[in-house]
């Protein structure tokens, strides 16, 4: 708890602090600078509150795994509590700089820490109803023209989803996701080449970690964005290097290798249809242990009905050769059908109904977090589904 009221106060004082200067008529450097100085603080900020339900055909006390942010019950929870503050940078004249610090407390918020190392915003907040507190994101950016480098906790480039509940279309995650990094710590440069061609590289301390190990960590993270045409954009992210894990395996610590790519094409043939097609590959070597791979295909088909109404369908493949999904080898299919429906401008309400099936494993079903089962209660396939109220302020 003290971890947490240290971190809540220095941002409030940093927010205090913004607006105060935000606010002044009288800017020491604005005589020199111009009028639109490096120094001044204008801060934004946004924040929503994301609640729902989901359940499964089977009647079980969890949704089996990679589903939504937690493993917690089929009850009504509070997902997000998300609430941010930022200076926005505006390189357009020169230098500029900027911050952003993001806050996430409930079910999801354990997903969002920083528990590849355990260490950090780890475990902040944590009660009995599965509720957490995490750091989203902590950084600052430095910028000169077509130039910016951010430093401290921020969002990975891997992937199309987001752990950020608004930035999605789907209340529950794909399979793709969860073998993702959530957050990286370090260092990452980006640069427009051209007005097609966009750069990014930097060093992180591996993935979902914090620079409390700075010798056990370590990767590179990378990646591009390519405009093929107005409506077509490729994304392509590596992610490689070591991670150390506290208490992986048998409770004790374990040194990992690993990399893993994605590669996303982004497709609007018209201004209502959106198409995505993404491909994850991940290799992991554990340091005197095995090795474990997972790679798959992810489809997003969305279409805007109209300013309130939204249709979405995601269709995907992953092969688990064990220990993401389930520790039996498997190939796992998934689709999901959704709605986005926008009653009012701040207000976002995403039901959903999803199929999955298991080639080779039996991952739905009571766990070992929930009580524990034999595999002869658990089950290859299930239906689920489930709905989500998003309130934006």
């Amino acid at each position: 708890m003290e971890k947490i009221r240290l971190f809540v106060g220095v941002a409030l004082l940093f927010l205090g602090t913004s607006i105060a200067v935000a606010q002044s008529d009288c800017n020491p450097c604005e005589q020199v600078c111009g009028s639109e100085s490096i120094f001044r603080l204008p801060l934004t900020f946004n924040g929503w509150i994301d609640t729902g339900v989901y359940t499964n055909s089977h009647g079980f006390n969890n949704n089996g795994p990679m589903h939504t942010g937690s493993q917690r019950r089929t009850d009504f929870v509070m997902s997000q509590l998300y609430f941010g503050f930022e200076k926005e940078m505006n390189t357009r004249r020169g230098f500029d700089w900027g911050a952003r610090t993001d806050f996430v407390y409930g079910a999801h918020a354990g997903s969002m820490q920083t528990y590849g190392d355990e260490t950090f915003d780890f475990g902040w907040g944590a009660n009995k109803h599965g509720y957490e507190m995490s750091a989203y994101k902590l950084y600052g950016t430095l910028g000169y023209k077509d130039l910016s480098v951010k430093v401290g906790k921020f969002v990975t480039i891997i992937g199309w989803e987001e752990s950020a509940s608004k930035n999605n279309f789907f209340y529950s995650h794909s399979y793709c996701y969860w073998i993702e990094p959530a957050t990286h710590m370090g260092v990452l440069a980006d640069y427009a080449l051209t007005d097609r061609l966009s750069l990014s590289a930097g060093w992180v301390t591996g993935e979902d970690s914090s620079f409390a190990n700075p010798n056990d960590n370590g990767a590179i993270l990378t990646g591009f964005s390519y405009s093929l045409t107005e409506n077509a954009t490729v994304y392509y992210a590596f992610n490689g290097g070591k991670q150390r894990y506290i208490g992986a395996v048998g409770g004790i610590d374990a040194w990992n290798d690993y990399f893993i790519q994605s590669i996303c094409l982004e497709w609007m043939p018209t201004e209502r249809l959106t198409y995505v097609l993404q491909y994850d590959l991940r290799n992991d070597n554990v340091r005197g242990g095995a090795r474990t791979s997972a790679y798959g295909i992810n489809n997003h088909v969305l279409y805007k009905l109209n300013d309130q109404w939204g249709v979405g369908a995601r269709l995907e493949w992953l092969r688990d050769n064990g220990a993401w999904v389930h520790a039996d080898p498997a190939d796992y299919y998934q689709i999901t059908l959704g709605l986005n429906w926008n009653p009012r401008e701040n207000v976002r309400i995403r039901p959903e109904v999803r199929y999955d099936l298991s080639n080779g494993s039996k991952p739905f079903g009571p766990s070992a977090v929930f009580g524990g089962y034999p595999d002869v209660d658990r089950h290859s396939h299930q239906v689920s589904g489930g709905c989500a109220v998003i309130v934006s302020f």
